[in-house]
């Protein structure tokens, strides 16, 4: 794919803005009138004319297509019903890419060389449509499900298509960086605007019991402070290894994000993620008197900031811990139930799973009481286990452990700050996912599709400087 022009003019933004205004009103009129006739109306147009015109605007300009994309991911919580399916932005934005696909296979210099990673991906994929079809007890439903699956899967494809280069990673980097700092605004926004006007947009009232959670634009509280966490994370490796302040500012906002999702897990899941950052600063040798200053005055005016406000909060969310009775705090007791219960599950199908999302299908809110919601296990491996059995987890585990050893050694030949920072953020999604599960939302196959695709980008550049004859021409 030819990398776009910078000199070149920037193309008319009208057709997205129909687009956009097409989908309020669409929005609007389903929240009015379900069953109106102007629905119908708006979403033929949309399809004839809007579609096209946009998806040619996204096709031609990978960047806005790559801004769309993230943009989508970081706002799940918002859906409409389509054929009995929430249709969340991160669907449409991955239908919309999925038609500009032929064009960047076309436009690409070079055919996408696929890794050992992609096909155990394709691979687990396939499981959960082998699974959803005949092991279900609702195959209509989990097939349904399946889609939707494979749908957010797409970032990750679409991702090694669109990195052809050094360049093109480290741009599509800074979008992440860009749309993690705006999520951790908007949560930050949200939270200190129902502090002080009660207001509810970005809130979930009561989701630990008498205290609000703040998810922003995500689907949740846990995976807001997951997401931000990660963010600041990355924030906080860029500036070890480029001192630029820019960094700097986005490690403070979107750790205050993260500190006010008040997520047990993503607290957790940060805490170690910053210490296997600190710990290769301090092998590398990235810490100094003047950096350490610039950091504990950072953390210091965050503290001041966000501490009157969560003090408080985080002393009730951290009484409740007691590891002797974990009926003691009613969100531990909710989550463990929940895996007992899909151990029985597991139990049943243990080889081939249950189907895709089909936990919903056999327990119900009448078997979880009030403490838990129907339909969820938090932990990942838990949840992939119950849906695809031993086999769809031993490739998901292949294919996550393929990436983190081929990773790991290209960090060792040739570190790179980027691929580093993004590889730390991971090992916090690892973690916080043992807590709340997040892989069946786009924006963890948005974070293993750029991770993949620079491991294959700088794989490129490595073949690409080795000596005609190979290996062994470099010494004769």
């Amino acid at each position: 794919m030819k990398s776009p022009d910078r000199s070149a003019t920037i193309p008319n933004p009208t057709p997205l803005f129909f687009l956009v205004a097409a989908t309020v009103a669409w929005f609007l009129l389903w929240k009015e009138d379900p069953d109106s006739i102007w629905l119908l109306a708006l979403f033929i147009l949309a399809c004839i004319v809007l579609v096209p015109v946009s998806v040619y605007a996204l096709a031609v300009r990978p960047e806005f297509a790559v801004a769309l994309l993230f943009a989508a991911v970081a706002m799940p919580r918002w859906s409409v019903e389509l054929g009995g399916l929430k249709a969340r932005p991160e669907h449409i934005a991955c239908g919309l890419l999925l038609l500009a696909l032929p064009y960047w296979m076309k436009r690409r210099k070079h055919p996408l060389v696929w890794m050992t990673a992609d096909y155990l991906l394709l691979a687990y994929l396939a499981m959960n449509f082998f699974s959803s079809v005949f092991m279900s007890i609702a195959p209509s439903q989990t097939i349904k499900w399946c889609l939707q699956q494979m749908i957010v899967v797409l970032p990750y494809l679409f991702l090694r298509v669109l990195v052809t280069d050094l360049a093109s990673f480290r741009r599509i980097f800074r979008i992440v960086l860009v749309v993690g700092a705006a999520e951790a605004a908007i949560a930050i926004l949200c939270f200190y605007s129902n502090l002080f006007f009660n207001t509810e947009f970005g809130m979930e009232i009561g989701q630990y019991g008498s205290i609000p959670g703040t998810y922003g634009t995500q689907y949740e509280a846990n995976l807001m402070g997951s997401f931000c966490g990660a963010a600041s994370v990355m924030f906080f490796t860029m500036y070890l290894q480029q001192r630029r302040r820019i960094f700097l500012f986005g490690f403070a906002l979107t750790f205050a994000a993260m500190a006010i999702s008040l997520s047990r897990g993503a607290l957790l899941a940060s805490m170690v993620a910053f210490s296997v950052v600190c710990l290769r600063g301090i092998q590398l040798r990235l810490f100094n008197k003047k950096i350490l200053a610039r950091i504990a005055f950072v953390m210091l005016c965050v503290g001041i900031t966000i501490t009157p406000a969560l003090y408080g909060l985080w002393s009730e969310r951290l009484s409740s811990v007691d590891i002797s009775d974990i009926s003691a705090d009613d969100n531990t007791r909710g989550r463990v139930l929940t895996l007992g219960l899909a151990v029985d599950g597991i139990i049943e199908h243990p080889v081939l799973g249950n189907g895709t999302a089909s936990y919903q299908l056999q327990v119900g809110a009448g078997d979880l009481g009030d403490d838990a919601a129907a339909g969820w296990i938090g932990n990942t491996e838990m949840r992939v286990l119950y849906d695809t059995g031993a086999v769809g987890l031993v490739l998901f585990t292949a294919f996550l452990v393929y990436l983190l050893i081929a990773i790991r050694r290209q960090l060792k030949n040739e570190p790179i700050t980027e691929l580093e920072a993004l590889t730390v953020a991971g090992l916090l999604y690892c973690v916080s996912f043992q807590f709340t599960e997040g892989t069946l939302l786009a924006f963890s196959w948005v974070h293993l599709g750029l991770l993949a695709a620079g491991l294959a980008v700088f794989k490129k550049l490595h073949t690409a400087e080795m000596p005609a004859g190979g290996p062994a021409a470099a010494f004769s």
